[in-house]
C-alpha cells in the first residue's frame, strides 16, 4: 500500500495524488489492474509534466473497500 507520506502534493491545484507507477509498485500485477478497472470514469487530475495523477482520497478509499474492481455512486465519500 502506498503509504500517506508518499502522496505527492499537486501545488497548483492543491490536492494530493498518486500515479499509476505508485500503484504498480506497491501493489501486485492484479490489484494494480483491478485498482485501474475500478477507477474507470473516475476523474484524474494532470501533474506539470502532463501525468495522469490519481487523487489520493480515490487510491484510499479502493484500499478502505477492499480493493474491489467496480463501485457504485453509494460509495462516493
Amino acid at each position: 500500500m502506498i503509504q500517506k507520506n508518499e502522496f505527492i502534493y499537486h501545488e497548483e491545484g492543491e490536492f494530493y495524488y498518486v500515479t499509476s507507477e505508485m500503484v504498480k509498485k506497491a501493489h501486485t500485477e492484479q490489484e494494480a489492474k483491478d485498482f485501474h478497472e475500478w477507477m474507470g470514469g473516475q476523474t484524474c487530475g494532470m501533474t506539470p509534466d502532463g501525468e495522469m495523477a490519481i487523487y489520493s482520497w480515490d487510491y484510499e478509499r479502493w484500499c478502505r473497500q477492499g480493493k474491489r474492481t467496480e463501485q457504485c455512486s453509494y460509495d462516493w465519500d
